[in-house]
């Protein structure tokens, strides 16, 4: 199974070795990683009640 494996790919040449492992610098926008925090509102607390109770009257029916 080894043997197999290894001879899967070709062999690769000494450029295209250092090409594969070349180090990019890259930066990420600040924008980016912002997070919005999200507030928990009244809408959120009824829609919860609203599925808890919808789920309630679907296991006593079946």
């Amino acid at each position: 199974m080894k043997l197999e494996s290894n001879n899967l790919l070709k062999n690769l040449t000494v450029s295209e070795l250092k090409f594969l492992t070349a180090e990019v610098k890259e930066t990420v926008a600040k924008e980016f990683k912002k997070e919005r925090k999200r507030i928990f509102g009244i809408a959120d607390l009824w829609n919860i009640q609203r599925r808890r109770k919808n789920i309630l009257i679907k296991r006593m029916i079946f």
